[in-house]
């Protein structure tokens, strides 16, 4: 009888030191899950800090200040001009492209 009883509190200590020990990876991992939380905050601020910092040096008078002014004066900007189905048409060289309406192709089908 007390062999069945000092086993039975022997499993029972055992037991309870096994969910102590699961409980106390789980409260671990919850801090560590946490740390990186933290650490990825961070990072994210110093990415929109880097990016206020580019776009202030890359300001019209920025970059003439920096070239200087003849250089400056020499500058052409290229318009954004940008038209995916006529990109589409010009690369492909066929009319009838993915790109267009449903309905245009039909007309262009029967008309041609």
């Amino acid at each position: 009888m007390f062999a069945k009883i000092a086993t039975v509190i022997v499993v029972l200590g055992a037991m309870y030191g096994a969910l102590l020990v699961n409980r106390q990876k789980r409260i671990d991992r919850a801090a560590e899950i946490s740390r990186i939380h933290f650490r990825i905050q961070e990072s994210e601020r110093e990415r929109v800090r880097l990016q206020v910092k580019v776009a202030r040096a890359t300001t019209a008078t920025a970059i003439k200040d920096r070239i200087g002014e003849k250089k400056y004066a020499e500058y052409k900007s290229v318009p954004f001009r940008y038209d995916p189905s006529k990109a589409t048409e010009e690369a492909i060289g066929d009319p009838l492209t993915v790109a267009q309406p449903e309905q245009l192709r039909k007309q262009q089908e029967i008309s041609g």
